[in-house]
């Protein structure tokens, strides 16, 4: 009787450690990652519009508020803003869905939000506003976005001399009062004009292979206001 009870307390013993081992009270939790981040969705300054703000003392600054929607799982927000002129971009780090910032005056801007968390981030669209300090019956297009080619891609010839390019643009203006674009192509700086003027945001090229190219859109509204997109190159092989 006593070698019975013994071996059913070593068998017990044995079936306690496999229950721990196969995920019994023993175990510990197995951890949930958090998810990334939602898509936040902007809210102010609204998009493609002129923006008036009452300027600082100096009269060449101005507060702008951004606000914006809160995004699930998201811990805190990158605000970045970026001077469409310069290309100079400025980033700030907040917690909450409104940020205020100090921007010059007559200068147009574009912003975007990056939510995020330990586990990743997402950003929003990108959105332009033209900050003015005091109400234009006129206002300069914003640059064109080019999308098409991309900066630094090649493009593959396949053995012809030439090859018919594609080229793809963005236009916007606070005005809505866009007059046409024009295509400036070369193989040094984007200086030379290869269409003057057209309403279309696309245009074909015929190019020789072998060579690089540089590339920028000219923007025009109806009363004679320019705007210059930043020059993307691309290759031909």
């Amino acid at each position: 009787m006593i070698h019975k009870i013994k071996i059913q307390s070593i068998a017990g013993l044995f079936a306690g450690l496999i229950l721990m081992g196969c995920g019994g009270k023993g175990s510990d939790p197995i951890p949930v990652a958090t998810p990334i981040p939602g898509t936040t969705v902007l809210s102010l300054p609204a998009n493609n519009t002129a923006c008036l703000q009452g300027t600082s003392a100096s009269g060449t600054t101005a507060s702008v508020s951004f606000a914006w929607r809160s995004a699930g799982n998201a811990d805190s927000y990158q605000l970045v803003i970026k001077n469409l002129n310069t290309q100079a971009a400025a980033t700030y780090t907040t917690k909450d869905t409104l940020y205020t910032a100090t921007l010059a005056i007559n200068t147009p801007y574009s912003w975007t939000i990056t939510a995020t968390n330990t586990s990743g981030k997402t950003t929003s669209n990108s959105w332009k506003f033209y900050l003015s300090g005091a109400a234009s019956s006129s206002y300069a297009p914003f640059a064109a976005d080019l999308t098409s080619p991309t900066s630094g891609t090649t493009i593959a010839s396949n053995g012809a001399a030439s090859v018919q390019v594609t080229f793809q643009w963005t236009g916007s203006d606070p005005d809505n009062d866009i007059a046409g674009y024009s295509l400036y192509l070369d193989n040094t700086n984007a200086t030379t004009a290869a269409i003057t003027s057209q309403t279309a945001s696309t245009a074909t090229q015929t190019l020789t292979s072998g060579k690089t190219y540089y590339w920028k859109v000219v923007t025009t509204d109806k009363v004679g206001n320019t705007s210059v997109s930043a020059i993307n190159s691309f290759s031909i092989n």
